[in-house]
């Protein structure tokens, strides 16, 4: 059996590299990011009217709320929000602009923030622009009309919107970090448990993947008589003579090509395994003795028959259990195990079928 293949050991590497990289950013910027955000809900309100701190921290708290929701509806629909949430900032926006309130506009300017930030971790990158230019130009407009130097006005529209716009990007490439280390993630997860169920040499299921495939496909076909779960194991003939005289290099040959005939005369839906070193276990369900016993006959046949190498010939035990049986995968193993022992006894190049 050969190692783990290169390539798979580089695409693990990759995705637990990614993993850590995006720890690391996580570590180092997420709380950055948190205290920009603190300043844009608390810096925008007291630029339009010093001396607010109180009535921006109650518009917090408010706001708290709505963006719970919002992540709520997120998470129960599986879709982004992004265009309801776009109409609601521009309603805000218009609001904003609109009523001569001081305190309703600290109020507004604290819920515009709120869009931009759910649209950076939930939604693409078109709507989190629109929440943003919604968000900024209401604010550079607010910021605007305060009376005073123009130069000063300038420089406090500048810094408002340099404030949001790092801060809601950081959010937004934050999000398309931790999605991509999810995504490598989880895909090395499945490769490993790929290789952890089949045999790298073949590509044929092991015996841990056998058993978890008999788990998720039970023993037993639909229909009127499900009665039997048959199964036949298969030894290659003198296959340390193989490996002596031509080198475990054609000895790797020779059991990628008996896994391929095999692969190609089962029926659909049996399973085809690994379980030794030359030997191969292939499990019919729904089937009774004698079509496991025929089907044994076939897969003898077509491997003596490849003629793609070396000549290469099967003996193979058949045995079949009732699908339910308590320890059937076991049963069937060992019954045709024995009756294998019998087939290489008897003479090689040949099938022993159970007779009970």
């Amino acid at each position: 059996m050969r190692p783990r293949g290169p390539g798979a050991e580089r695409g693990l590497d990759d995705a637990a590299t990614s993993l850590r990289a995006s720890q690391v950013f996580i570590a180092l910027c997420a709380p950055a990011l948190l205290l920009l955000a603190v300043a844009v809900v608390t810096l925008v309100p007291e630029i339009l009217r010093p001396g607010t701190v109180p009535v921006v921290l109650g518009a917090g708290v408010l706001a708290q709320p709505v963006a719970a929701l919002a992540v709520l509806q997120h998470r129960r629909t599986r879709r982004p929000q992004s265009w309801w949430s776009v109409w609601a900032t521009l309603l805000i926006a218009v609001l904003t602009l609109c009523v001569r309130d001081p305190a309703f506009r600290q109020e507004a300017v604290m819920a515009l923030v709120v869009g931009p930030l759910y649209a950076a971790m939930f939604t693409s990158i078109r709507s989190m622009l629109l929440h943003l230019a919604l968000a900024g130009g209401t604010a550079s407009s607010l910021v605007l009309a305060i009376a005073g130097d123009p130069l000063v006005r300038m420089a406090r529209v500048l810094a408002v919107d340099m404030v949001l716009v790092i801060t809601v990007s950081g959010f937004f490439i934050l999000r398309r970090r931790l999605d991509a280390a999810l995504h490598r993630a989880v895909t090395a997860l499945e490769r490993a448990d790929h290789l952890a169920a089949h045999d790298p040499l073949t590509g044929l299921l092991n015996r841990r993947g056998l058993s978890a495939a008999l788990e998720v496909a039970p023993c037993g076909a639909p229909g009127p008589d499900p009665a039997t779960t048959g199964a036949v194991l298969l030894d290659i003939d003198h296959f340390k003579r193989i490996n002596d005289t031509l080198g475990h290099q054609t000895g790797d040959e020779v059991l990628c090509r008996v896994a391929a005939v095999l692969t190609r005369t089962v029926r659909p839906g049996d399973l085809v395994a690994r379980v030794g070193g030359e030997e191969f276990f292939v499990v019919v369900p729904g089937a009774d003795l004698a079509d496991v016993a025929a089907l044994a006959e076939r897969l003898r046949t077509a491997v003596s028959a490849d003629v793609d190498g070396p000549a290469v010939t099967v003996s193979a035990g058949v045995a079949a259990t009732a699908a339910h049986a308590s320890g059937s995968l076991d049963d069937l193993y060992g019954r045709a195990d024995r009756l294998l022992y019998r087939a290489k006894v008897e003479g090689r190049d040949r099938v022993c079928v159970d007779a009970a």
